[in-house]
């Protein structure tokens, strides 16, 4: 297991790859989505050039400091923010590196794209294997679908994943990589979580999509304002807890379910493990999870974002309680373990309301 974990680091930094292109700049591997086609956004040259640098960087606070400038010759030459087609993890993807950080990051810099998070997936993924049963992941707040992404290429094509999340265009992107892979076993639940079912409003951070959050609808005015023309997410200060702006876009009505309820739609059992980054709203998910699902639904690892400045309980000292304990931590996750018991999910042959393609 630990020659495996040190296998993986040894290709992070190869991890990334930029395929040959034809005369007109598509990848000769180029896959038709019903969201556009992978390989029509090849990286240029230049760019090419920078991410070869950068994905190449130690992982250390120098080389993390030395992408961050180098990057910036990538993304202030970008027009827009239509992405650039790459694989990373053997897998097709798009990536968006103007305002997502978590696209960025695994674009430029895939050798410390999260490492410490893989490397405790990947025991996961192996204990799965040794015991010779398919994996389990829900990805609570997928984002693009990178955490997702990445258990798909360890898990192999038997593994079953539950992606989660509500931002229209994240969930696009999020679709768009699905689809670049076909046979991936990754399904889409386009919903929030919260504690009861209903319907919540989502609202995008244009500076950085990965800090969307869910809201009561009727709690006006919008938390985000859309950038400025040129404007790039890492560059402008997150506004405060809190701060309304009057006249940002990006509000969003959709639906809103329970952990557990979405579950038993979807005919899950048991999780092998589970991840959730969904901007201070962890307890309100997890809470309500633990008291309602029976024990044997219990994931055996979770992989959460530290927002504990946020939370109306102390969720640590609650998981705690429930037989779970401290893994590993980095500056923004936790990684906890219950040792106890036996993990085992699996998906009906229905799909789940929910779920896409």
């Amino acid at each position: 297991m630990t020659d495996s974990i040190a296998a993986e680091d040894r290709r992070a930094a190869d991890g990334l790859a930029l395929p040959q292109a034809d005369a007109r700049g598509t990848h000769l591997d180029a896959s038709r989505t019903p969201w556009g086609v992978h390989g029509a956004r090849f990286p240029g040259p230049l760019d090419r050039a920078v991410i070869a640098v950068t994905s190449r960087l130690p992982n250390s606070w120098l080389g993390l400091r030395l992408a961050i400038a180098l990057r910036r010759i990538v993304t202030r030459r970008m027009a827009g923010d239509d992405g650039l087609d790459v694989v990373l993890w053997g897998l097709r993807m798009r990536l968006h590196p103007r305002r997502n950080g978590c696209e960025k990051g695994a674009l430029f810099t895939p050798q410390m794209y999260e490492a410490p998070e893989r490397r405790e997936l990947t025991v996961e993924i192996d204990r799965s294997k040794t015991a010779g049963r398919p994996f389990v992941f829900i990805d609570i707040g997928a984002n693009v679908g990178l955490f997702s992404l990445f258990v798909a290429s360890r898990a192999g094509a038997d593994a079953q994943i539950l992606a989660i999340e509500p931002e229209p265009e994240n969930l696009r992107r999020l679709r768009f990589n699905i689809a670049s892979n076909p046979g991936i076993p990754i399904r889409v639940a386009a919903v929030a979580l919260d504690e009861k079912s209903g319907r919540v409003a989502v609202e995008t951070n244009f500076r950085d999509r990965g800090g969307a959050r869910t809201r009561p609808l009727s709690r006006l005015p919008p938390l985000y304002p859309p950038p400025q023309e040129g404007e790039d997410f890492v560059d402008i200060p997150p506004p405060r807890a809190g701060e309304g702006r009057e006249g940002a876009a990006g509000v969003v009505e959709v639906e809103c379910l329970p952990l557990k309820e979405l579950l038993d739609r979807d005919g899950i059992r048991s999780i092998d493990a589970l991840k959730i980054d969904i901007e201070g709203a962890e307890d309100r998910v997890l809470v309500p999870f633990f008291r309602d699902a029976p024990e044997a639904l219990w994931p055996g690892f979770i992989l959460i974002e530290d927002s504990s400045g946020e939370w109306r309980v102390d969720l640590f000292s609650f998981l705690a309680e429930h037989g779970y304990a401290v893994a590993t931590r980095t500056k923004q996750n936790v990684m906890l373990r219950r040792e106890s018991g036996t993990h085992r999910a699996s998906f009906t042959d229905r799909a789940s309301p929910a779920s896409c393609r």
